[in-house]
Order: structure tokens, then C-alpha cells, then sequence
């Protein structure tokens, strides 16, 4: 094998690479409160008055900008952990458990569509039903 097919293949190798690394770091979308990567199954998105979307990472992180930021949220959008559903966090049953999501916050906050699931949840894993996080004293 010539040296030139040497060069060629260790170039395609490191274009593959930067390729993969784009995808999976640069272009995945990242916690607007920490910069985390966001896991879809617990993605929360923000929906501010002007119709931008903030994305986050976990319920903490959300919970933590929303504080500080209700006046200009038009609706919060939380993810249910079995189906993946996007679902509204006013319809969304909310369990805080023992198990973990995100071990660099400690969240332990899960979202449930479905009130059986929420209640399964937290059987197994030594939870208890908690109100929806963003809602506002108004």
C-alpha cells in the first residue's frame, strides 16, 4: 500500500471523528441555565412572550432560571419520562424520588403524562407527588 493511501484513509478517520464530534457536542443542544446536554427523555423547553424557546436539561435547571424569569414565560413545556411526550407542565404530574436524573444538579424531580405512571414511579422509588414547579403566586 502506497504512502498516499496511508494519508488518504488517516484523513477520512479524522474527518469521521470531527464529524461525530460536531453532532454529538457542538450541535446537540445545550441547558440554557448550566450548558449541560440536554437528554431528550427530560428535556424542559421555555416559552418565553416573544415565542423564543429556552431548553434545559432537568426540572432543577428550569425551576432555577424560571424563578427569576416568570414574568416573560408565556408557558413552560416539560417531556413525560415513559413516551417522551411534550406535554404542557400544567397537565403534567410531577413525583419527587430518590432516583436521580442528572447526577451534577441532584435532580430528582420526574414528569409523568399520565397520573398511573406518576404513581408507579413513586412506589417504586420512594417518591411523592409534587405540584407543577412553575406555576406563579399571582
Amino acid at each position: 500500500m502506497t504512502k498516499k493511501f496511508w494519508i488518504g484513509l488517516v484523513i477520512s478517520i479524522i474527518v469521521a471523528i470531527a464529524g461525530v464530534a460536531y453532532q454529538k457536542f457542538l450541535k446537540s443542544p445545550r441547558c440554557a441555565f448550566d450548558g449541560s446536554a440536554i437528554t431528550p427523555i427530560y428535556e424542559v423547553d421555555i416559552v418565553l412572550s416573544d415565542r423564543s424557546i429556552k431548553k434545559f436539561c432537568s426540572i432543577y435547571c428550569a425551576v432555577r432560571w424560571f424563578k427569576n424569569n416568570a414574568p416573560w414565560v408565556d408557558h413552560v413545556v416539560v417531556t413525560d419520562e415513559i413516551r417522551g411526550n411534550k406535554i404542557d407542565s400544567y397537565m403534567a404530574y410531577f413525583v419527587e424520588s430518590e432516583l436521580i436524573t442528572n447526577e451534577t444538579n441532584d435532580n430528582r424531580i420526574h414528569v409523568f403524562q399520565q397520573r398511573q405512571d406518576a404513581l408507579t414511579h413513586a412506589e417504586k422509588f420512594r417518591g411523592t407527588m409534587a405540584d407543577d414547579p412553575f406555576t406563579t403566586d399571582e
